[in-house]
Order: structure tokens, then C-alpha cells, then sequence
């Protein structure tokens, strides 16, 4: 199987989101605070889309290509990334993500998913040369395919090209967790995260490039 990657074009944003919609319905870092089934992938839609529309000029994003559709989809912040402040979020209709799911279940999984992140954000300022894998997304029928490793060494080449030196990222699941451990990641942070009587557990891992 032959994979391509190239930059991710706006115009095939839909097609990345609902993959990776797809790709997230069963993932407890979503499933926990969306138990509905029909709520959890309106809430993932919203989520990404509003979010990747409000980013995708400002960082790297990959798409993962066979015979020419998108089996992957990858975000990967330099070191000297910023976040845009809530104003240009809004400017790009986050707000609509409020209209896709219940208010509380939005912001207990904003609250969980900023404390998720912490450990790489806070890590990224301790050296130089550090790069955050934000999303790292595969098409269902084509996992375990060798996609998501193609993936991660597309990523690596591309930050050790620029000067990078470790790439960071962090999973909520133990499966992926080993799938990276097999792949030359170490972890630097593990915590149980704890947010109005739910908890879900955070491991924050690196890689030397």
C-alpha cells in the first residue's frame, strides 16, 4: 500500500473532519462526557471542525493520502506556536459548538482536555527544538495498516528538518499509549485527571528525532 502526504487543503477540511469524527466516536477522551451515542458525534464534529478552521492556517497540518483519499489526518505545532486568543475562536463560530451538545458536557470536556495537554505545553517551554503533535488521526477501515506510523515518521522527518528535536504528544488510552511505547515513545507524565465525579487517565510521551 502506497501512502502520500501532503498539506491539508481547506478544501478537503470536510473530508479530514468526518474521518476523524468517525475515528473518535469511541474514544473515552470524548465518550465520558458524551454519553449519548448520537451527541458524542454531533459534539466531536463541532469540535474539530470549528477548532481546525480556526488553526489551519497557523500551524502544519498532513493528510495522509491512498489512490488519492485522505486515510490519515495529522496536526503538528512548532515549537514557537501560539494558540489564537478566545476572540478569533469565536470569529470562527465556536460558539456552534455550543449548539451541538449540552453546555456542561462542552466545558467539562474543555476543562479535561486543557488539563490533558498541560504536561506537553509545559514541556515544550523547558527546551528548545520541541514539537507537539496535537492530532493524529486514522480512517477506521485502515488501522492497524501501518497509516499511523507512516504518519508519526512523516512528522518526525518534517520537525527534524527544521531544526526540531523531540516530538511530543498525549493519549487517554492505554491502546495507544502501547502503540506508541512500540514506536520509540517514552512517557513523562502520567496523571489521573478528576473533573465533577468523572476521571480519565492522561500519559504525556516523547521522542527524540
Amino acid at each position: 500500500m502506497e501512502i502520500s502526504f501532503e498539506a491539508l487543503k481547506r478544501e478537503d477540511l470536510n473530508e479530514a473532519v468526518e474521518l476523524t469524527t468517525r475515528a473518535y466516536e469511541n474514544y473515552e477522551y470524548f465518550t465520558i462526557f458524551f454519553p449519548n451515542a448520537d451527541e458524542c458525534r454531533k459534539a466531536i464534529r463541532s469540535i474539530i471542525d470549528r477548532a481546525w478552521r480556526t488553526v489551519l492556517s497557523r500551524t502544519n497540518f498532513f493528510a495522509a493520502k491512498v489512490n488519492g483519499k485522505i486515510v490519515g489526518v495529522a496536526q503538528l505545532d512548532a515549537p514557537h506556536y501560539e494558540r489564537p486568543p478566545v476572540f478569533v475562536y469565536v470569529l470562527h463560530g465556536w460558539f456552534l459548538v455550543y449548539l451541538s451538545a449540552k453546555i456542561k458536557h462542552i466545558n467539562d470536556w474543555v476543562t479535561m482536555d486543557e488539563a490533558s495537554g498541560k504536561p506537553c505545553h509545559d514541556y515544550q517551554k523547558s527546551g528548545e527544538g520541541i514539537w507537539y503533535c496535537n492530532t493524529i488521526t486514522v480512517e477506521p477501515s485502515f488501522q492497524g495498516k501501518g497509516v499511523g506510523t507512516k504518519l508519526i515518521e512523516f512528522m518526525g522527518q518534517y520537525a527534524r528538518e527544521r531544526g526540531g528535536k523531540q516530538l511530543v504528544l498525549f493519549t487517554n488510552s492505554e491502546k495507544n499509549l502501547a502503540f506508541y511505547k512500540n514506536r520509540g515513545f517514552e512517557v513523562f507524565d502520567e496523571r489521573e485527571i478528576h473533573h465533577d465525579g468523572k476521571k480519565i487517565g492522561s500519559w504525556s510521551v516523547k521522542k527524540s528525532l
